[in-house]
């Protein structure tokens, strides 16, 4: 009993509490309505983007919400990515900021700890989703194109895959990930088709489509592939897939179209950031978080 209680007490001692984060996190911020999400494990806490400021905001597990990266020329930012000491953050202009720099398209890298801007690097056909490898190099999705982008650590763009299954009349390669087996694993949002992507090769796996597939986040039970409505015929839902065959283990409809999830220690956290008011041109405050 008495090792228990000090088990207990250490628990609190360096996490702050002994139980789990809770399923549901309510969060409130101006407008922010954020489309990515990323843990971040230096803090315990979620990082969110924001379309309609492209900014970087913190997000306690009760819902507080502080900024950490402001001020840039950022107008919005979509996915997230922490690799080591480093913030990766894709952004553009798709009509729902503050402001307009029509054509804007690319990676911002910055300092975790402190979100100052080490480098940007622009990159062709919509950035909207990043992937790192276990060296550091970046793998950015062009959604309006059909080519994956790498962006070396120093910041060098080139194609890194160009296939004609990434692209398509409207959204191409979307949600990415990088899979410890060596290859990357993509999905186009438009027809919810799911490609693995190595180096100048592109293959579709065998897994059933996906319309909406928007985020994809690797966890230990799986691929879980955030998929909503809000530019294809898609359903609001999340659906785990076995990475070892691509079927379905299990799926759950969502009320609001959520974008994308995030891996923690405390499990997986699907983000509603409330994008389905915005594409209708309406704001909320609010946004969630859902195990």
């Amino acid at each position: 009993m008495r090792v228990l209680l000090a088990v207990v007490a250490v628990l609190v001692l360096f996490t702050g509490t002994a139980h789990a984060t809770p399923r549901h996190i309510e969060a409130r911020s101006p407008s922010l309505h954020p489309e990515g999400v990323a843990w971040d494990p230096s803090r315990g806490q979620f990082l969110v983007s924001s379309l309609r400021h492209g900014t970087v905001s913190l997000v306690g597990t009760n819902g507080r919400v502080r900024p950490l990266v402001t001020g840039t020329h950022m107008v919005s930012t979509f996915g997230l990515r922490v690799d080591g000491g480093r913030l990766l953050v894709t952004y553009g202009d798709i009509g729902f900021g503050e402001r307009s720099v029509p054509g804007q398209s690319g990676l911002g890298i910055f300092d975790l700890r402190t979100g100052r801007a080490l480098k940007f690097a622009d990159i062709p056909n919509g950035a909207n989703d990043v992937a790192v490898d276990p060296r550091g190099n970046a793998y950015v999705t062009g959604t309006l194109g059909d080519t994956i982008w790498k962006v070396g650590r120093d910041g060098t763009v080139t194609p890194f895959a160009r296939d004609p299954r990434l692209g398509g009349a409207s959204y191409g390669n979307n949600g990415i990930v990088w899979d410890p087996r060596g290859f990357l694993v993509t999905g186009h949002y438009t027809d919810g088709t799911l490609l693995k992507v190595t180096q100048n090769h592109v293959e579709e796996l065998p897994a059933p489509k996906l319309p909406g597939a928007d985020g994809l986040t690797l966890t230990p039970q799986g691929l879980v592939v955030v998929t909503n409505g809000l530019a294809a015929p898609g359903k609001n839902a999340m659906t785990l897939l076995d990475t070892r065959t691509w079927q379905v283990k299990s799926q759950r409809d969502w009320k609001t179209a959520p974008t994308t999830a995030a891996r923690t220690p405390h499990g997986t956290y699907v983000l509603s950031g409330r994008v389905d008011l915005l594409v209708k041109g309406e704001t909320t405050d609010e946004f969630s978080l859902d195990r």
